[in-house]
């Protein structure tokens, strides 16, 4: 590694799903490397509180308006300048346009944006006019933002990280794992006879939990020992899960746990993972679930691809293609034995994928700062 940086990471949005808990885990392994990390994000956002609980300095600003995005760039500059930053990391539009204008305004080395979403690119002004390079998520992801313009070479890929750094201080064993099943099991009120399909992601249309639902009503009207459990927040999809759930009496079938802030936690009790997204960057919840030793279920679709191995660990469908997805799950439903093959393969691979550790990440990202901030004269 090169000399200890000083970085500031950016984010607009108020709650915590996969793209803030990357931004975390991302500031946990970087401060461990021995940089300096700092957050600036919105005041009443809950990775504001998670990131200070944590020890980390956490800026506050207010953004959405003009008002707010002039005072903003204004004050992000003074803190900059005021701390000597030598990267700062952008997240999400709101907080590119003001931090990222702020830092170049201020003279930091090297403003990057970074890029979770596989969604198309609107503007480019926040993917190049304002910061020096972008990192993302996946090879899929980068691809979509040179066919929009950007040049390649100026893309980094740091892909999401397995577990949080604090879960791998003493690796468990395949023992341990089925020691945590057990006792999570027990405080989700399941026993040995019961087949418990998880899913775990911030209620949202695109993640298509209500598609999930669907898939799972004729599996759980034909075997009443096997369960589905939903660990997300976001009212509107929830109010639709539970309407379902009381249309086909399947309220003692089907769990709406809600927000979680132990969702992984609460994976080695699951028998299989599901998620039945539209659209994905890469998916930090597919890792975790790998580490879980969980046989998962899933669409074939983005970078979801890339953060798992289909036909080892993992059955992938099309889009769209409801009666798959029935079937992938039933596959693994009547089958123990293929459960346990699937989830032992993956948990195999995982442990074994460097570019998903902690370090992997970690390393990864220093390349790119430490090569970028050469490129612009500042090695």
């Amino acid at each position: 590694m090169n000399r200890p940086l000083r970085i500031l990471h950016t984010e607009a949005a108020k709650g915590m799903g996969g793209q803030e808990i990357y931004i975390f885990r991302h500031m946990q392994v970087m401060r461990a490397r021995g940089h300096h990390v700092a957050l600036l994000c919105q005041p009443d956002a809950r990775l504001a509180t998670r990131a200070r609980d944590d020890g980390f300095t956490v800026h506050t600003l207010r953004m959405g308006g003009m008002a707010r995005l002039l005072r903003g760039i204004w004050s992000v500059s003074r803190l900059v300048r005021r701390e000597r930053y030598d990267v700062v990391n952008t997240t999400s539009r709101r907080d590119a346009l003001i931090a990222a204008a702020g830092a170049r305004l201020g003279g930091t080395p090297l403003v990057v944006r970074s890029r979770h979403l596989m969604s198309p690119v609107n503007s480019l002004l926040t993917y190049t006019g304002l910061p020096h390079r972008v990192i993302t998520v996946s090879n899929f992801v980068k691809q979509l933002l040179a066919d929009r313009g950007i040049p390649a070479d100026h893309i980094g890929i740091v892909p999401p990280m397995a577990v949080a750094p604090t879960d791998t201080t003493h690796e468990p064993s395949w023992q341990a794992l089925q020691e945590a099943r057990a006792r999570v099991r027990a405080e989700l009120g399941f026993d040995e006879q019961d087949i418990v399909v998880g899913c775990v992601a911030v209620l949202r249309e695109p993640k298509g939990h209500a598609e999930l639902l669907q898939a799972m009503v004729p599996l759980c009207k034909a075997n009443p020992r096997l369960h589905l459990v939903v660990v997300g927040d976001g009212q509107a999809v929830m109010q639709r899960l539970q309407a379902t759930c009381a249309e086909h009496d399947l309220q003692h079938q089907v769990h709406l746990l809600g927000f979680r802030s132990d969702a992984s936690q609460l994976m080695p009790g699951f028998d299989i993972f599901a998620l039945a997204t539209h659209k994905e960057a890469s998916g930090t919840v597919f890792l975790e679930a790998a580490q879980a030793g969980l046989p998962i279920v899933s669409h074939r679709v983005g970078g979801v691809p890339e953060m798992l191995v289909e036909g080892s660990n993992a059955i992938l469908t099309r889009l769209g293609d409801n009666a798959a997805l029935t079937g992938a799950l039933r596959l693994l439903v009547d089958d123990p034995e293929r459960r346990r093959q699937m989830g032992r393969s993956g948990w195999d691979w995982i442990r074994s994928a460097k570019r998903f550790s902690p370090e992997g990440h970690a390393e990864a990202t220093e390349h790119y700062y430490h090569q970028w901030m050469k490129e612009l004269g500042h090695g």
